[in-house]
């Protein structure tokens, strides 16, 4: 008796059709939706630069169109194609893009290699092929189940009834599904930001800096509960805190006090690096009432080196930016955030690179400035412009400060270092890892080597945890030098460590000392 083996159908061209079309559906949506954008910058957060979280963005949703083609189609093979395909549509453009680089590249950045380009080539290949088998295999075990669910539901509709028994699945699933899409980005929030960063966005924030009265404000600087400071001289022990002149009491915003909800615009510039992608995004902020053809001028707060995506799903910003100008806790101001991501540093330290392949800080302290100033009603000069960050972004602060005392004339470091290459394992890439760059890079050795005038002008607002091992000693001991060397500052001591909850409880106090600061240096 001769045994027949069963061989399977081949798949017929209107099924790798639609196997394409569900792919290129998955794909669309992805990218409209935000999902792909949340995706990276969830992934920028956790370390990775913007062409690695590309690539892995892009993989994973290449897996999920492979499975939805796999529902549609019950088709294997024209589903693993079209995962692949829909791998190739989205990191395609930074492959060619990263190829032209290492083509066009000489010297110092190595000359292109065609036997090390095919091996990434067929790299990427056989990883959208797994990912693409991964997917449809995962659907494939999914299948009968929600085919059990499309016949209960079709049963429900052929008699017209609800019976318990055959709407229990479809019930269920639709249930798995709904959980699904309404915890994964809560998790991830919960992930990357604070564990109840959901529990606050969207409400207006305590302000103020006095607890329990939310309209009076303190008259000096040096009144403030969440900071010590007093006046000294330039001999003074390091351990002395030092405030601005006293506050008018009437505080000189307040005759013009704008009401409602501010506006972010997400601009895109030319990326001030080599390699990775073409622009570099910056978010500006601009207050409530803000007139762009009107008479009034407004101070301008910086950040790097995080996105006002990441600190607004973080700290609530814009809620916070909101409801301090609306009560009258500070100026109306504009603020911009810098995306330092994408670039061919995961960390950009907002530096010049010494290799020549990025430059963060003439494109931070130069470009942007120079375009917002253009573009927006600003107040351009140094007076009337800050800049803050956080952890990493706090050393950008200092640092950019100290060498560009001409255009930032207040510095606000939240949990920084002040000694470059501190931070994670690739900080010191950006410097080449060579100790004198390093040195020249470090707040706490440029701080004392500028003139007096350039330090009396200088306003710091250095905000820390004075407990902490690493951020709360970098602080102090950053603090200690530039309180011998007669720099104005004032110093907030967190109740928390390093970390987001830090950010989002110091920041009211931080902008109302900065606003206090405008007051009186003449930066209104």
């Amino acid at each position: 008796m001769t045994r027949r083996t069963r061989v399977p159908a081949r798949s017929g061209a209107w099924t790798w059709i639609a196997a394409a079309c569900v792919a290129a559906v998955v794909v669309a949506l992805a990218v409209v939706s935000g999902s792909m954008d949340s995706s990276n910058t969830t992934l920028v957060l956790m370390g990775f630069d913007q062409d690695r979280a590309q690539l892995i963005t892009s993989l994973l949703i290449g897996g999920v169109a492979a499975a939805a083609a796999l529902l549609a189609t019950n088709s294997n093979r024209p589903s693993i194609v079209a995962g692949l395909l829909a791998f190739a549509a989205l990191f395609g453009h930074t492959f060619l893009h990263e190829t032209r680089a290492a083509i066009d590249s000489t010297g110092i950045d190595g000359t292109f290699d065609p036997i090390g380009w095919l091996m990434t080539f067929v790299t990427l290949a056989t990883l959208g092929w797994i990912v693409g088998w991964a997917g449809a295999a995962l659907a494939q075990s999914l299948r009968p189940g929600l085919i059990q669910v499309g016949q209960a539901i079709r049963e429900a509709a052929r008699e017209r009834r609800l019976d318990s028994r055959l709407i229990r699945r479809p019930l269920a699933a639709g249930l798995v599904l709904i959980l699904l899409m309404v915890t994964l980005p809560v998790f991830g929030d919960m992930v990357n930001y604070t564990p109840d960063s959901r529990m606050l966005h969207g409400g207006a924030p305590p302000v103020g800096l006095i607890p329990g009265d939310q309209s009076a404000a303190p008259s000096t600087v040096a009144d403030l509960p969440s900071a010590s400071a007093s006046t000294g001289t330039a001999t003074a022990a390091p351990s002395a805190r030092r405030s601005p002149s006293p506050v008018p009491a009437d505080r000189p915003w307040l005759a013009w006090r704008p009401s409602g909800s501010g506006a972010v615009n997400l601009e895109h510039l030319p990326a001030p690096w080599r390699g990775g992608s073409t622009t570099a995004g910056v978010g500006i902020y601009t207050p409530p009432g803000y007139e762009p053809g009107g008479g009034r001028r407004y101070p301008v707060l910086y950040e790097a080196p995080n996105t006002y995506a990441a600190w607004d799903a973080a700290v609530n910003v814009h809620v916070i930016l909101d409801t301090l100008i609306d009560d009258g806790s500070i100026p109306a101001m504009i603020v911009v955030f810098v995306d330092a991501q994408g670039g061919p540093y995961p960390d950009s330290e907002c530096a010049n690179s010494v290799d020549g392949r990025e430059w963060m800080d003439t494109f931070i302290s130069g470009t942007v400035v120079s375009y917002v100033d253009t573009h927006y009603a600003t107040i351009k000069a140094a007076d009337g412009r800050g800049i803050i960050g956080f952890s990493q972004g706090g050393y950008c602060a200092a640092v950019l400060a100290l060498r560009h005392p001409s255009v930032f004339g207040t510095s606000i470091p939240i949990s920084g270092y002040f000694r470059a290459g501190q931070g994670d394992s690739t900080s010191a890439l950006p410097f080449g890892s060579s100790a004198p760059a390093l040195k020249a890079a470090s707040p706490i050795d440029i701080a004392p080597t500028l003139s007096a005038a350039v330090r009396a002008a200088l306003f710091f607002v250095l905000i820390s945890s004075p407990s902490q091992p690493f951020y709360g000693a970098a602080a102090t001991a950053f603090e200690r030098v530039i309180d011998t060397n007669g720099y104005t500052y004032m110093v907030q001591n967190a109740k928390v460590p390093h970390g987001w909850v830090q950010v989002r409880e110091q920041l009211p106090g931080a902008l109302e000392a900065w606003g206090a600061h405008l007051a009186v240096s003449g930066g209104l």
